[in-house]
């Protein structure tokens, strides 16, 4: 296969010869992704390595797909939080968050557009996967406290300008499988001084764009078309385990870190990279 076709599909497989998911891998995978799209620990990093270990192929679009249900868990998670938003957007109220939001969206929807062919054959290296969960894990560790007498107001006011692109930037380092999206945005809000909640608040509002536009790209592609066709019941089954296991991390996650912050994530990452190494040496992998 040439190097054009490699960097699209990662694996060396092309989508169209991934014509049936099992329902068993479609609930495991759901499984991961609800999990891990939220808890700092990444999702693309363990959606990467469970692949691997299920023996599945190149399932990127499938992963992608599995978006809707985290999306979903999201939007209930914070309803009444989203419908204030609404609400006092209507009423001239609420544009500047909005402002903030599309801001600190920019740089990853900008990155991801122009490297996306590259991005992808990232999801194919299993050493990009051990280094950044090991690099972010140890920044966890050594910066992931949750400060007694951090700023708790709302975010309107507790997210200024210079936060909103300083989290907007970390969001686009994220792009890379292993790094979490959540992880490195909580991780800049706690360093600024955002109490764990409103740090999650924040991470989790931008992820609402960025999961929207990801997963509806996908759903009206060729190729996630084709896939849904192929493996309709996996697509449901797999995005109902995803948003019910994702609304659980989400109220597990802003619990423990606002007791302990990020370190028990950053351990975990750290020996979750160092199992992988010890099985890349064995062959494993």
């Amino acid at each position: 296969m040439s190097e054009e076709g490699f960097s699209r599909y990662p694996f060396g497989i092309k989508p169209d010869n991934i014509t049936s998911m099992s329902i068993l891998n479609a609930i495991i995978m759901g499984l991961v992704q609800g999990i891990t799209e939220f808890l700092p620990i990444s999702s693309s990093g363990h959606l990467v390595i469970f692949s691997k270990i299920l023996d599945l192929g190149n399932v990127f679009i499938f992963d992608v797909l599995l978006n809707f249900g985290s999306l979903l868990a999201l939007i209930i998670y914070y309803r009444k939080r989203i419908l204030s938003i609404i609400v006092r957007i209507f009423s001239g109220k609420e544009w500047l968050l909005v402002a903030k939001v599309v801001a600190a969206t920019i740089p990853a929807v900008l990155i991801g557009l122009v490297f996306n062919d590259q991005i992808e054959k990232l999801n194919s290296l299993i050493w990009v996967v051990i280094t950044t969960l090991m690099l972010v894990g140890i920044l966890m560790i050594v910066a992931g406290n949750a400060k007694k007498g951090a700023d708790d107001r709302e975010i309107e006011k507790s997210v200024g300008w210079r936060l909103a692109v300083k989290t907007g930037l970390a969001q686009a380092l994220a792009l890379i499988p292993g790094v979490s999206r959540s992880g490195i945005t909580i991780l800049t809000g706690l360093r600024n001084n955002l109490s764990a909640a409103r740090a999650a608040e924040f991470s989790f509002l931008l992820a609402i764009p960025i999961i929207a536009g990801a997963s509806f790209k996908m759903l009206v592609s060729t190729e996630g078309i084709d896939f849904i066709k192929n493996n309709m019941a996996a697509f449901v089954v797999g995005n109902i385990v995803s948003f019910v296991s994702g609304i659980l991390a989400i109220g597990f996650l802003i619990n423990l870190i606002s007791k302990r912050g990020l370190k028990d994530f950053g351990w975990y990452r750290v020996g979750l990279a160092s199992l992988l190494i010890v099985l890349c040496l064995f062959g494993a992998f």
